[in-house]
Order: structure tokens, then sequence, then C-alpha cells
């Protein structure tokens, strides 16, 4: 007997929550499957395989009580019983294997081993005899058992539903498409039907706008089940993030895309405007004597401005890249604290990085703040940032409205020690109807408009769900997992053609791989290597010597990410001279210390080669090829991109080893130091093996 209802276990804690043939035994499943389902994480998946009662309407009452006892069987349920005891509990997506098949052939198996030793074994003692012929009747019973009905042998999967509240009303309806995740509706429904909701899942997913604060003691008063929060907002100063990390809380925000291209077209527009000082000439009629040179021409063109950017976050940088196109050499300078200065947007985007903001308010035509309102940024374009700006100077402000200082503003614009202001947000919001700026001509205040459109509340509803998904693991719509994949084809069919274009096939024989998830994408086999397709990878090889050879390295080295094995004509000559490959030559510097060398054992094509393969390659510390003797070799790197064009370097050393060789004359070998520096050199990351190569290479293959 047991209870399985009081596990010295956390809460929320396992990923997965497992048990094999032990259920059968519990007093009462409910409480069982009630336990599984504390302890399992939202997200999580309860896995269980078990003896269930049969399903014979033939059978009697009495035969299944006899059955259970004689097998120490308590509250004995069939499948169907048990897929609704479970769903009682609060699993969702429950459902039942019958491997009751399965297991009569297993029985099978078994009975035959057992009547072949009775039959013509050596059972030793009389009591082994007896003791196998009481084995063989206890089989048989099984099987007949089986037949009958009487019981049968599965597996349960299940998954714990994940439970969310949306504490705000969304700009438009939430409509989900996965029934793993429970909105306030279905709790609502749950409750009106009188279900038993002691074990339905407390929040896990809190939803918020910008409208709704919180602040530290609200963080602190959400239910202990709660780990991912999700805005629909750009900002998150509403939010005291610092309670979310000491709570372990995730906070992601949904419709971020949308939003910074909404605003970052919006900042756009308003930047041109501005220059060309356009909204100053709302109602100014067309001259009476008609358009000449001479009118109107006070405006500043994009392409001869400069323009300052107060932060360089996801919105700034697309706001760069988007003026970069219309204007390529517009001086562009930027400021952030000196510990957050980006030197690879600076170079990427051609940035000037300006330390002091009073002197980065000195140098432009524009000052733009793009920050996040913090305790750091406030009023952070203060009197003296704002004291700086020249007097044709503007500022546009698409932040936060308490990032500006609105008095010292006011003041310049007052005094028209700046030329404009355009605000999307101000200090405060609203501004009072008597406000000063409300009556200055030089001053465009807009209502907070820059994301005002249904694509953007639409995507900061319908991100929801995809971003609980991911969190969670629920793949119903995992949009960057499918995205990894079809990169990974992609790469690899490109590998293949690569190999072929490059005459380094060998027929539909040998096999590239690159990890993906538990497993690898792997050559399919019998398909010529020059007609690959994305599609045509599979997840397992039909070459058992591709299995062996992949299994093997990819368990020897975490970190390998991809392997191509290759019988190229070059190299696998090399693999049969005694002293092996020499790095001998610039090229070769990529693999100066990192070839490890196999013994051939014939086909690989016996898993127990596994091990000798992975201690070889452990045998040279961060080697990047083996070169199997006799046989060909194997690249692998971090990518498909790596091994591919290692595997292409390596065949060019060996080309060049063996036509050295064969001139006959003595080989000149360079200095060990020489061949270190240069190897050291040759995995710079600007010059890492594929970084520069790859994209020149996808050019030369086309899928069409």
């Amino acid at each position: 007997e047991a209870t399985f209802d009081d596990t010295p276990c956390p809460s929320n804690h396992y990923d997965l929550t497992f048990s094999q043939d032990a259920f059968v035994h519990a007093v009462q499943k409910g409480k069982a499957y009630a336990e599984a389902y504390r302890i399992t994480k939202p997200g999580g998946a309860f896995v269980f395989c078990d003896l269930m009662c049969g399903d014979n309407p033939d059978l009697t009452v009495i035969e299944l009580a006899h059955f259970a006892e004689k097998n120490r069987i308590n509250d004995w349920l069939n499948p169907s019983q048990i897929v609704k005891t479970c769903k009682e509990a609060g699993w969702a997506d429950v459902t039942f294997i019958d491997l009751t098949t399965d297991l009569r052939i297993s029985f099978q198996l078994m009975l035959k081993k057992v009547t072949f030793v009775l039959e013509h074994g050596d059972t030793g003692s009389n009591i082994n005899r007896v003791l196998l012929m009481n084995y063989r009747d206890s089989i048989c019973r099984r099987i007949t058992q089986i037949d009958r009905g009487v019981f049968k042998w599965g597996v349960i999967h299940a998954r714990k539903p994940v439970c969310l509240d949306i504490a705000c009303k969304p700009p438009v309806p939430f409509k989900k498409t996965n029934h793993l995740i429970l909105d306030n509706k279905d709790r609502m429904e749950d409750m009106e039907d009188g279900e038993d909701t002691k074990n339905k899942p407390e929040t896990n997913v809190f939803v918020v706008d910008i409208l709704k604060k919180m602040p530290k003691e609200k963080i602190d008063a959400l239910p202990s089940t709660v780990e991912l929060l999700i805005t629909m907002s750009a900002g998150l100063d509403h939010i005291d993030m610092e309670a979310c990390r000491a709570r372990g809380i995730v906070v992601k925000q949904s419709g971020r895309d949308a939003i910074t291209s909404h605003v970052v077209q919006y900042t756009l527009s308003f930047l041109i405007l501005g220059l060309r000082d356009a909204l100053n000439q709302l109602g100014v009629p067309f001259p009476s004597t008609g358009w000449n040179l001479n009118w109107n021409c006070d405006g500043k063109p994009l392409t001869s401005s400069t323009i300052a950017i107060v932060g360089l976050g996801l919105i700034a940088k697309n706001l760069v890249e988007e003026i970069r196109k219309l204007a390529p050499d517009t001086r562009i300078i930027y400021h952030v604290p000196s510990t957050m200065r980006d030197f690879d947007a600076e170079s990427k985007l051609n940035l000037e990085y300006v330390a002091e903001i009073t002197e980065l308010a000195g140098q432009c035509d524009v000052l733009l703040p793009l920050c996040p309102l913090t305790k750091h940024t406030e009023h952070l374009v203060g009197k003296s940032v704002i004291a700086n700006l020249k007097p044709h100077a503007g500022l546009i402000n698409m932040s936060r409205g308490k990032v500006v200082d609105t008095d010292a503003l006011t003041e310049a614009l007052e005094k028209k020690s700046i030329k404009y202001a355009l605000l999307d947000t101000t200090f405060p919001e609203p501004l009072p109807a008597d406000h000063r700026l409300w009556g200055l001509e030089n001053c465009f205040i807009f209502p907070h408009y820059a994301t005002n459109t249904m694509a953007v509340r639409e995507a900061l509803v319908s991100e929801i769900q995809p971003i609980i998904e991911d969190h969670y693991g629920l793949g119903h719509s995992d949009e960057r997992r499918k995205a990894e994949e079809r990169a990974l084809r992609y790469d690899l069919a490109v590998a293949h053609r690569l190999t072929a274009k490059y005459d380094m096939d060998m027929l539909v024989w040998n096999h590239i791989s690159a990890r993906y998830r538990t497993g690898c994408l792997i050559t399919p086999g019998r398909k010529m290597w020059g007609k690959m397709t994305p599609e045509d990878l599979v997840y397992s090889s039909s070459n058992v010597t591709a299995d062996v050879i992949h299994d093997a390295i990819y368990s020897a080295r975490p970190d390998i990410k991809a392997i191509i094995h290759l019988h190229t004509p070059a190299a696998t000559a090399i693999s049969c001279l005694e002293d092996g490959f020499q790095p001998i030559t610039q090229d070769s510097a990529y693999f100066y210390g990192k070839v490890a060398n196999y013994d051939w054992d014939g086909l690989s094509d016996d898993a127990s080669e596994g091990p000798q393969i992975a201690a070889a390659i452990k045998a040279v510390e961060g080697c990047n090829t083996l070169l199997m003797h006799n046989h060909g070799y194997v690249c692998f790197g971090s990518s498909v991109r790596e091994a591919w064009v290692l595997a292409y370097y390596f065949e060019r050393c060996c080309e060049v080893q063996l036509r050295v060789m064969q001139c006959g004359g003595k080989i000149r070998h360079p200095p060990k130091a020489v061949l270190q520096k240069a190897m050291e050199t040759s995995y710079l990351p600007e010059f890492a093996p594929g970084v520069c190569e790859w994209e020149a290479l996808c050019e030369e293959i086309s899928f069409d």
C-alpha cells in the first residue's frame, strides 16, 4: 500500500514527474495524481506506465477483485477512468498509449526462452528447475489474462496547464488557441460548472498594460506561483523591475517589434518635418506674387544635419538604420553612460560617441531623447543641456515626458533660445489646460500617439500566447524553434551542395549533421549531394556508420554543433601515411594542434566502436578534426559553416602536403611558435572558419 500524496518535494519544481509501475499500489489514485500535479512546473509533463484494469464486459467483478487482491492492486481503474481522474486532478492533454500488445509479445519471448532452457539447457539443481517451471506457468497465465482482457498495460502522458490572469482590459479581444493555457474565462467557467477547483492552477502569468502600475507592494502581493509578467507596452517604467528580480519573476514585453517599427517611422517623420521647418508652414498662404527662389527657405535637409540621440536601445538603433537608408553620410552622435558605450554599433552604424550630454547638445541640429525613464534619466535633458542647444536646433521627445525638464524647456521656447520642440509625451501628462506650452507657436504637442494604430494594438494582444508558449515550452507556435530548424536545414543543404560543387563528395555516401534538440539533423543517404534540399535532411540516418560516428563525437564534445565526415582523395591519402597530417602552410594553421587520430577498425557499424572514437576526440583537447587512418576524416565545429569550411581547408592542406612530398625536396617546417601564433590569429572572431566565407558560398547555391 502507498498513498503518494505527501512526497517530500517542493511545489511547481520539476519539468517532468515520472512513475513506473508504482501507482498501481496507490490507495487513492486521485490523490496520487494530484500530488504529482503539485510538484510539477506549469507547462511540465506527467508520464507514468502502469497496470490498468481491463475493459472486457464479460469479466465478473469477483474475477477482477481476485486478480487485484492477488497482485496487491488498490483503487483499480481502467484507462478511461484513469484519464478522467487525471483531468479531475487538474492535468490537461491527458493521453493513454496502449502497450498491452507489446507486453504480450515480451511475455511470448520470455516464454520461448524459459521453455528452451527447460527443454535443452542445464538448469542446475532441482530447485532451479522448479522455479523456472513456476515462472513459465506464471507467464502463460499473464498471456491468457491479456487475451481475456483482464488487464491492460500502457503509458499515460499529461501536461500541467499554465494559468493566465489578464489584469487589464486588452485593446482587442484575447483569443487563445492553446488549450494548455487557461485564462480568466476558463477559470470562471470551471467555477460555474461546479468543478472542484482546489487542484486548479494558481496564476502563473500576470498581464498588465502601461496604465497598470506595478510598484514593489503589488509585485510582492502577487501569488507565489507567478513567474512571468507580460506588459503590453514598450516602456517598463510602470513596473518595479528590482522587485520582480527579487521575486524571480521574468518580465516580457508583447508587441515590441510592432511598437519599435511604429515609433521609428513616427519619429523619422517628425525628424524630417522639424528639420525642414514644415510644421511652421501650416496655414502659411502661397505668396500672392507667385513662388520664387527666395521665399521661405529656412529649413535644413536631413543629409547635412547633425542628429543627436540620447540612449541607444532597440528603437534608437532601428531609427539610425532607417536614417542611414535615406542619408548614409548624415552625422549622427549619441550619448549613453560610458559603461554602456556600444563600440559595435558605432562601427556598424557609423555613430560618434559623445561622453558629455551638454557637449552633445551643443553640436546638434536636433536632440532626440530615446532613453527609458529611470531614476537616473529623470530630467536628464535639464536646464544646462537645453541651454547648450543652438538657436536653430530643435528637440523631439519620444521617450517619456519626465526625461525632459518641462520648466526649462518652456523657458527656452518662450525666449526662443531654441527653434522648436516636438513633444509626443510630456510631464505632467496630460498637461494642464492652462500650461504655457499650449500657447507657444514653436511648441507642437501630440497626444502620445506614436503607437496608436490597430496594428500595434493587435500585436500587443496576439503576442501574449507565443510569449507564454516560448517561456513554458508549450511549443504550439514556437516560431523561434521553427526558424532555428529552417536555418539549420538550409545550412546543411548548402553544405551538401557545396561539397558536390567542389568535388568533395562520393556519390550518396558520407554524411553531414547538425545537433538539433536532443538529436541531430543528418544526411538521409541514397541521394546525390548535388540535389540535396533542406527538406531532405532527416533526424536519423539510414547509414549505421553515420549514427555511430556522429553520436560518439557529440557525446564526447557537448560544444560541437555540427559534423562533416568525408572520404576526399587527398585527405584519405594522408590518412594512409604513417606520419599523417603535417601543418606546413599558413592555411594549415587552422589545424595546428587540433587534429586527433583514430586507427581504422573496419566499417564503423558497431555501436561498441563509439567509446573508442570518443576517446580519440578527448585525447586532443580542443581538436576540430579527426583523421581516421586508412579511412577518411571528420571535421566539426560550433556551426555547419565552421565545420564545412574546416573540411574544405583540410582537404586543400592535404593536397598541398601531397604535392610537396611528391616533388621529393626536403620539407621546410614552420617554427612551432609561428604556427601557434598563426593558429591563434585564425580563430579571432573576424577570421574564424566560416565567418568571412559562408555568405559568399551561399550565393553559389540556389534551391529554385
